[in-house]
């Protein structure tokens, strides 16, 4: 991989996340208008931009890559809840806190800052692998990670995860079932829906970073600096976990470095914004979210580079 190219692109999202920063910070824009705008995206641009990046002419061997990706992301996710458990006892992150932990250590950004890097690094086919690999993560981040959450509540049982159907149904899994169906299929969609399509993916990108830089304008650098355990959540998510999936894929025989560069550079991407949402709606230690997800997103400006040199 080109490092001077990947630097390249990630100082230009960051620019974007700045943006969404800024815009809140000088007051161009409510911080509450940050809910609308990730609705708008994750339910409208970004299943536009996963049909889109599927509307590629059949090719079996890409089914191999696919069914690679899938797996890996089967296996990697799990893996580092496992030893974000024990990483948490083994830090003495403290209760009420250790479950968010888990949550930011254990999973990553993958659809407002994994989707648009690997475009930008792998062009279509990396995208459309990045979408594979977001199949095992929404089924986990919201049914495990929302256990994980629910680790920091008195165990009364007042809180229950997102069931699986609702997880397994949700508009992006929906949009990658549309999407198959059309590259198995080689349906041809007509100019008339080809085009605003086109122009919805291609808003995917800078909407998702300045939505990004505005959840982190919420964020006090001076707080983040001072909590201990932001910081360790983000040097699992960004450094260790990255590392032990290079580890892991570099022992599988014939595996595509295709798959492997889009794994690692989305496996290293930063605590995912999701986490907040999930400490709002179960009452788990929003806090500790917001601020991994401040720090975790500012460092991972050095960090994937740092991993990338691995490859």
């Amino acid at each position: 991989m080109d490092l001077a190219v990947l630097f390249s692109n990630l100082v230009g999202l960051f620019l974007l996340i700045g943006v969404g920063f800024f815009a809140v910070r000088g007051g161009l824009l409510p911080p509450e208008s940050s809910r609308p705008m990730s609705t708008l995206l994750m339910k409208i641009t970004v299943p536009a931009t996963i049909v889109h990046s599927m509307l590629r002419p059949f090719d079996p061997g890409f089914l191999r890559l696919g069914l690679s990706m899938l797996l890996v992301g089967a296996v990697m996710f799990p893996l580092f809840g496992v030893l974000s458990l024990g990483l948490s006892r083994l830090l003495r992150v403290p209760q009420g806190r250790r479950g968010m932990w888990c949550c930011c250590a254990t999973f990553c950004n993958s659809g407002f800052m994994g989707f648009p890097v690997a475009l930008a690094l792998f062009g279509e086919e990396g995208l459309t692998l990045t979408v594979i690999l977001s199949i095992p993560f929404n089924l986990l981040m919201y049914s495990a990670g929302a256990k994980m959450v629910c680790m920091d509540l008195p165990q009364d049982g007042s809180a229950r995860p997102i069931s699986w159907g609702r997880a397994v149904f949700s508009v992006i899994n929906l949009s990658m079932a549309v999407g198959l169906v059309l590259y198995f299929t080689q349906f041809q969609l007509p100019q008339a829906l080809l085009a605003p399509l086109g122009y919805l993916s291609d808003a995917t990108t800078p909407l998702s970073m300045i939505i990004t830089g505005m959840n982190l304008s919420q964020g006090s650098v001076s707080d983040v600096l001072r909590d201990r355990d932001a910081f360790t959540a983000s040097a699992a998510r960004l450094l260790l976990f990255p590392a032990a999936a290079w580890g892991l894929m570099r022992l599988v025989p014939g595996l595509s470095p295709l798959v492997l560069g889009a794994a690692l550079v989305n496996l290293s991407m930063p605590s995912p914004a999701a986490a907040t949402l999930l400490g709002e709606q179960y009452g788990g230690c929003t806090q500790l979210a917001a601020r991994t997800v401040f720090l975790s997103s500012l460092l991972c400006l050095a960090t994937v580079p740092l991993v990338s040199l691995l490859l």
